[in-house]
């Protein structure tokens, strides 16, 4: 009896062992989401999918929503900052900031980010690698001139997110241009977001979002409000026109989140984060979703005439659900 009792215990701690050999040995990736939605969900799978194919060591990767909440994101980084995490992968500005404000002897992918070289090499020691997704406002009001060139008033609708205001004040500036006044209107939550669809001008001609998280995640509300008023929803991401918007003109998500993959496996293979360049997503499409478009009585012919006289492909995108 003896015996056995010692055999069961012996087998135990060779078990719980293993278990933790197993555990150093396996390299973990914590990737930070400041809100999910369509768009996020795509760079995560295009992350996941990538680093799984391209990593020759053992890799976890665990996803952290911090559900728009400040504290909830300092303290998911503070959580993968003190643990056992190799690589941490921050999407979106805000989210890239933060991080980069908490987290400085761990290395540091920044998936569609704002951040430029000369922003990391502000860092000592430098740790980031960065994949750069935004469009220039001039390209997007450029676009929508193109497919609605009488077109004079559009309304802007963004979050409180820091990233956005400049973009904003840019977006207004250069829209001026082309004879366009755009209204701002911001919404703080996503209760804000309906309260501005039940107050639209009357003269709207079009709704139209930046790169703006809190905003994409309740795109259905704006894309009910457009179709009551056969009015355009133009966005700026591939997930929004999945979730209902008319069209935008961007990159597919999940590339963004391969090419982070990429960035992962390089550092995983002993390249320095910083050594590796800024990689810029420059391969346009315009998505567009069927659905959408009749919905908002809207034309395709003037958005492919567009598309093609500016060179970027066309995409038809299904609505989820």
């Amino acid at each position: 009896m003896k015996r056995t009792k010692a055999i069961i215990i012996l087998f135990i701690v060779i078990l719980l062992v293993a278990c933790k050999q197993t555990h150093d040995s396996t390299t973990i990736i914590g990737i930070i989401e400041p809100l999910e939605h369509t768009a996020m969900n795509e760079i995560v799978s295009g992350f996941t999918h990538t680093l799984h194919n391209a990593s020759q060591k053992p890799v976890m990767i665990k996803v952290e929503n911090a559900q728009n909440d400040a504290n909830l994101e300092r303290a998911i980084i503070q959580k993968m900052r003190d643990g056992h995490y190799t690589i941490i992968v921050p999407i979106g500005t805000g989210a890239t900031q933060m991080t980069l404000a908490m987290i400085h002897d761990k290395p540091i992918i920044s998936l569609a980010a704002n951040v430029n070289e000369a922003d990391r090499k502000k860092f000592r020691p430098c740790h980031v690698a960065v994949v750069h997704d935004e469009i220039s406002s001039e390209r997007l009001i450029h676009f929508i001139h193109t497919i609605y060139p009488t077109l004079t008033q559009l309304v802007l609708v963004h979050s409180t997110a820091d990233k956005v205001f400049p973009e904003v004040k840019e977006t207004i500036v250069i829209a001026k241009k082309y004879g366009i006044t755009i209204t701002p209107m911001m919404a703080s939550s996503l209760p804000e977001l309906y309260g501005i669809t039940q107050s639209l001008p009357k003269n709207t001609e079009g709704i139209f979002v930046l790169k703006d998280s809190l905003i994409v995640s309740g795109i259905a509300t704006l894309s009910k409000e457009a179709a009551k008023r056969h009015t355009p929803l133009i966005t700026s991401d591939q997930g929004s026109v999945q979730d209902g918007a008319l069209f935008a003109l961007g990159v597919h998500e999940s590339d963004i989140g391969s090419e982070g993959a990429k960035l992962t496996a390089a550092i995983l293979n002993g390249q320095s984060a910083c050594n590796l360049p800024i990689v810029e997503m420059k391969k346009l499409t315009v998505f567009v979703n069927p659905q959408s478009l009749q919905k908002e009585n809207q034309s395709l012919t003037s958005i492919k005439n567009a598309a093609k006289k500016l060179g970027y492909h066309i995409e038809m995108v299904n609505r989820k659900g």
